[in-house]
């Protein structure tokens, strides 16, 4: 069929022409599709502020021959409270840029969907760190992409690391035991109470992360290294990163701890 209808949050937008827009879309059953709105930029649109990013949306959209048009737009959630409060949305804006960076252009990642609406919901409400949020939305999205970090043992030896610092390896996707943590492409050093934090995020729905309590250090060092872990192997830098810390930390200098070492 031409026409279709689908779940979609806009993930973001740019003009085309004198009077539409190219809306870029995360949808529930397509994927990641870029859409035209006609007269979008006309100030009697007949979608008005829809197609905003965060915004939750049941569309109807036409296929076209190299982009598809969207005829109708419903709004599902507005996510106003992430419009409302500068620091939710830099974050919701770092989520929507790291799924658009994600995923290829009509590609369907199972629960991605799912996991960005969740997290997007959850921002709304009362979370403790907002710092935690995100970087809990990132490590879960990588692993939705296939780049989950292993995180059970040393890769190297095999063996168990609880309540010791550790590395985790960008390159290799894993931790290594302060034995086996050499000289490496690229790693991240982890205190134990970080490594079982992460270890903890892996098993905990958004809902439940944006009630754990962090105090602003261990969010930062925390923030840095899913920042450091999606943008590794994503083989990209994510605007928004360098914008929210600047906005919560300030450019000072990262510490020496936080860093990546190559």
């Amino acid at each position: 069929m031409k026409t279709y209808k689908d779940e979609a949050i806009v993930l973001r937008s740019h003009k085309l022409g004198e009077a539409d827009k190219i809306i870029t879309l995360l949808t529930r059953e397509h994927g990641k599709k870029r859409a035209v709105a006609k007269g979008l930029r006309r100030t009697r649109s007949k979608f008005g502020g829809r197609l905003e990013p965060c915004t939750h949306l049941q569309l109807e959209l036409y296929r076209g021959r190299n982009l598809d048009i969207i005829t109708g737009a419903e709004i599902i959630d507005p996510h106003v409270p992430l419009r409302e409060d500068h620091h939710k949305y830099i974050c919701a804006q770092s989520m929507l840029e790291l799924m658009d960076k994600s995923i290829h252009d009509d590609q369907h990642v199972s629960n991605a969907f799912q996991a960005l609406s969740v997290s997007l919901s959850a921002m709304e409400g009362e979370v403790n760190s907002y710092e935690l949020m995100l970087a809990a939305f990132e490590l879960k999205l990588c692993a939705l992409v296939g780049y989950r970090p292993y995180l059970d043992c040393c890769i190297s030896c095999g063996s168990e690391i609880a309540g010791t610092p550790a590395v985790l390896r960008l390159s290799e996707g894993g931790i290594c035991c302060p034995a086996c943590s050499g000289p490496a492409s690229a790693a991240v050093s982890l205190e134990p109470e970080m490594l079982e934090l992460v270890r903890r995020i892996f098993r905990t729905s958004m809902a439940d992360v944006s009630r754990i309590s962090l105090d602003n250090q261990a969010a930062r060092k925390l923030m840095r290294l899913s920042f450091s872990f999606s943008e590794y192997h994503l083989d990209r830098p994510i605007k928004s990163h360098r914008i929210l810390e600047d906005y919560r930390f300030g450019a000072a200098a990262t510490p020496t701890s936080d860093r990546v070492h190559t």
